[in-house]
């Protein structure tokens, strides 16, 4: 990769990390400070307000990255770019910000004071600028101002949430770090745009590109979001609260995948709107492995150690979680794959309508399976629709590249880490059989089924790569670009 690629990445996952080490630090305090049904309240709350942030932002976190970026190094041009894209953004958001209002006077469960607090997250979406940031691929100042917004939030948590009623201090915190954010960016919009008055006509323009990237938006939202609000609802916050964490902790790892996919975007627009196709393949190709030997690895790590990790890390409240978090973990691998052809294929490539179409389909299933099974098995019933609206948007995307990309060669060159997560998966069970006969279910045996599950995997990985002198290895870790 070039190493603005790499420097970029470096970036995004130093912060990725800080989201991963941020649950592993909160979740066991909350659990037991909150309770299921605090947790599931805050998951009630947050996804509904959710809601608003996205329209009020519409699809500007990938059309407004890919705009900038189609800019190439004009600065008039992405002057004119931004400031009519965000008019035009800031123009939605009031019209949002009003009907919020409305809602948080008469939110339901009670819910009026969280929802007055959720507002700051909402007035943030429509200060949020850091498509232009990403668009011209400065991830520094990004990572830094989310890397300060994200430990205040931990000083406020662990200084002020005491108790069950320190709920909507909790939901402050988070909150005020979206807020937060968005006033710290904007002191260095001024290094890369000027400034201008775009006609009418100008912000117009955006509204039907970036409403149609915003259908993926509410799609990916229907199994993220939904699923929690469809639990509230039927099943109660205590089901809510099972599924919240059961995800949040299978869902860690996505957060380095996350940081590839934020990096890649507008490096992928940029070499196809040069008409450099081939560097683009080889990116996404090298993407692509990177992503499943992370991802494998991940998949087969929390399926190994779920049974110690819910009782031990969220305690006896969240014993439940285990199944979920073990099934939950399959869509480490789905997601990856339609990262990279959805994200860095297909938006780029200017094909919004078919992204757009696979995750609709698989908004659908989810939908479907939700309110199937939701009644009868609870959070269950919220893991399964989750993997098979995953599994739905995998295989869509597949199937619409299938002529352009050579997938089974992708396939084939991953098969080697499907195999050395089925064999760490297998090393730590027997390693946790044995620490589970000395300490039971303990800190302390939970740590080093980990670390057996890390050292196995990472010699067996790296051992493969040398022997083999896999290309894709040496692409990302020896090149000098």
């Amino acid at each position: 990769m070039p190493v603005s690629v790499k420097k970029n990445f470096l970036y995004q996952a130093s912060y990725q990390i800080l989201l991963i080490i941020t649950p592993l630090v909160t979740t066991p305090y909350l659990s037991r400070t909150l309770g299921a049904e605090g947790v599931g309240m805050f998951s009630y709350t947050h996804a509904i307000t959710n809601y608003f942030v996205m329209f009020a932002t519409l699809g500007m976190a990938n059309y407004g990255v890919r705009a900038i970026a189609l800019c190439g190094g004009s600065r008039e041009k992405r002057s004119r770019v931004f400031c009519s894209a965000y008019l035009c953004q800031l123009g939605v958001g009031v019209v949002v910000l009003l009907a919020y209002v409305s809602y948080a006077t008469t939110a339901p469960q009670g819910g009026t004071f969280l929802a007055v607090i959720w507002g700051l997250w909402v007035i943030s979406a429509l200060m949020d600028v850091s498509w232009l940031l990403f668009g011209v691929e400065e991830f520094k100042v990004p990572t830094i101002r989310s890397t300060v917004t994200k430990l205040l939030s931990l000083v406020v948590i662990f200084s002020f949430v005491k108790s069950q009623n320190d709920l909507w201090i909790y939901v402050l915190a988070i909150s005020g770090s979206f807020f937060l954010n968005q006033v710290l960016i904007w002191p260095f919009v001024r290094r890369y745009i000027d400034f201008v008055k775009p006609a009418c006509c100008e912000i117009i323009a955006h509204l039907l590109p970036n409403l149609r990237l915003f259908v993926p938006v509410v799609a990916i939202s229907l199994y993220t979001s939904l699923d929690k609000i469809l639990l509230g609802a039927i099943a109660g916050a205590e089901q809510t609260g099972y599924f919240e964490y059961s995800e949040k902790l299978s869902k860690i790892p996505m957060a380095l995948i996350t940081a590839i996919t934020t990096v890649m975007l507008p490096r992928m627009s940029s070499s196809v709107a040069a008409g450099n196709k081939q560097e683009a393949l080889s990116q996404l190709e090298n993407s692509l492995w990177a992503m499943l030997v992370l991802a494998f690895a991940f998949c087969f790590g929390i399926i190994a150690v779920a049974p110690e990790f819910a009782p031990v890390f969220l305690g006896d409240d969240f014993a439940a979680c285990d199944d979920m978090m073990a099934f939950l973990a399959v869509i480490i691998p789905f997601v990856s794959v339609s990262n990279v052809l959805g994200k860095q294929y297909l938006l780029p490539t200017l094909r919004d309508t078919k992204y757009t179409v696979s995750l609709c389909i698989g908004a659908a299933v989810n939908v479907a399976v939700n309110l199937s099974l939701i009644p009868s098995l609870g959070a269950m019933g919220a893991v399964i629709a989750t993997v098979a609206a995953e599994l739905s948007v995998m295989t869509i995307q597949m199937f619409i590249v299938r002529n352009e990309l050579p997938l089974m060669r992708y396939v084939f060159n991953s098969l080697p880490f499907l195999v050395m997560g089925m064999i760490m998966a297998v090393a730590v069970r027997f390693s946790a059989e044995l620490f589970n006969s000395i300490w039971g279910h303990s800190v302390q045996g939970l740590v080093l089924e980990v670390l057996v599950g890390v050292v196995v995997y990472a010699v067996l990985s790296v051992a493969y790569c040398f022997v083999t002198k896999e290309k894709h290895f040496k692409a990302i870790v020896g090149s000098r670009r």
